[in-house]
C-alpha cells in the first residue's frame, strides 16, 4: 500500500500486487464495485490496471483515536458501519459463504502452529469439529470478515471499512467478535456494548451462546495466522498474540472446551515460548 499525491492536496491509496496476481487485482475490483454498489462505508475505487488498484484515500485516523476523543460517537458510527454490512440479505457470489469445511481448515491451521502436537488430542480435535458444525448452523449476515479496529479508519464523514476484499456471508456475530476480541477492542469498549449491538443488528435469540462460539472460533484462527506468521519471520505478529489468547480462553472455557486446547491457550496468553 502507498500513499500517493496526485496533486497538491489530493491523494489517493495505491494497492500494488505481484506480477503473478493479476487474477487477484480484478477479483478485489469486483468486490469493490460490488460494495460500492450496495452503499457499504467503503473506499471507492478510482482506478485499476493489472499490476493493481487505486482507491480512495480515507487518511490516517484510526477508531483508537476517535474513540478516545469521543467514545459516544465513536461507537454509535461502528453500530451503524456494522448494520451497513448486515442489512445485505440478498445473495453475494463474488467469494463463498464461510461452511463448516472452511471453519475446520482455519480451526487446523491453528492445530498445527499451537504446539498441540500431531495429531492433536482426541478430545481437542472433537471440539474443533463440534465448533466449526455450530458455526456454519448460526443465521448468517454478510460479513467484514476482519472488522477489526486495524481495518477501521474515522473520516470526516464517518467510520469507513478497509481490507473488506474477503467480505462473505457467515454467523451473524462473527464481526462484532472480531471487533471486540482483538486489536485492542478487548479494553476499548463498555460493558454494554455487545449487547446494544445485539439490538441494533436485530440478532435472532441466543445470540449470546453463538458470539460465543464466535469468539473462539474467531480467536483460535487469529492465533493460527499469527502463529505462522511468526514462524515465518514476521515477529511483529507475536505482540498480538496474548491478548487474542486470553480472550480465546475465555471464549473457550465457557463452552466447555477440553484441558489440552486451555493450558495452550494458557500458556500463549502469557506469552511464554514466543
Amino acid at each position: 500500500f502507498f500513499r500517493v499525491y496526485l496533486r497538491p492536496g489530493k491523494s489517493a491509496v495505491l494497492m500494488l500486487y505481484p506480477p503473478e496476481d493479476a487474477v487477484s487485482v480484478r477479483h478485489h475490483a469486483a468486490v469493490f464495485r460490488w460494495a460500492r454498489r450496495q452503499g457499504l462505508p467503503v473506499p471507492k475505487l478510482l482506478a485499476e490496471a493489472a499490476e493493481g488498484l487505486v482507491v480512495e484515500d480515507l487518511g490516517s485516523r484510526g477508531v483508537r483515536e476517535a474513540l478516545a476523543a469521543n467514545p459516544d460517537a465513536a461507537q454509535e458510527q461502528l453500530l451503524r458501519v456494522l448494520a451497513a454490512f448486515q442489512a445485505y440479505r440478498g445473495p453475494f457470489t463474488l467469494n463463498p459463504p464461510f461452511d463448516q469445511d472452511l471453519f475446520m481448515r482455519e480451526l487446523q491451521q491453528f492445530l498445527d502452529y499451537s504446539g498441540l502436537g500431531q495429531p492433536a488430542a482426541p478430545a481437542v480435535l472433537a471440539f474443533c469439529r463440534s465448533l466449526a458444525f455450530a458455526l456454519a448452523a448460526h443465521p448468517y449476515r454478510l460479513c467484514h470478515r476482519d472488522f477489526h479496529l486495524d481495518n477501521l479508519l474515522a473520516t470526516p464523514v464517518g467510520i469507513k471499512a478497509v481490507d473488506f476484499q474477503d467480505l462473505r456471508l457467515g454467523p451473524d456475530t462473527y464481526d462484532v467478535a472480531s471487533l471486540l476480541r482483538e486489536r485492542g477492542g478487548t479494553t476499548l469498549f463498555p460493558d454494554d456494548f455487545l449487547a446494544r449491538a445485539a439490538q441494533v443488528l436485530g440478532w435472532e435469540a441466543n445470540w449470546q451462546t453463538r458470539f460465543t462460539q464466535c469468539a473462539a472460533q474467531r480467536g483460535l484462527k487469529a492465533l493460527g495466522t499469527f502463529l505462522k506468521l511468526a514462524s515465518l519471520g514476521r515477529s511483529q505478529y507475536r505482540r498480538l498474540i496474548p491478548e487474542v489468547a486470553t480472550n480465546a480462553w475465555q471464549a473457550v472455557k465457557a463452552l466447555g472446551g477440553p484441558a489440552e486446547l486451555l493450558a495452550v491457550l494458557e500458556k500463549l496468553s502469557a506469552a511464554e515460548g514466543l
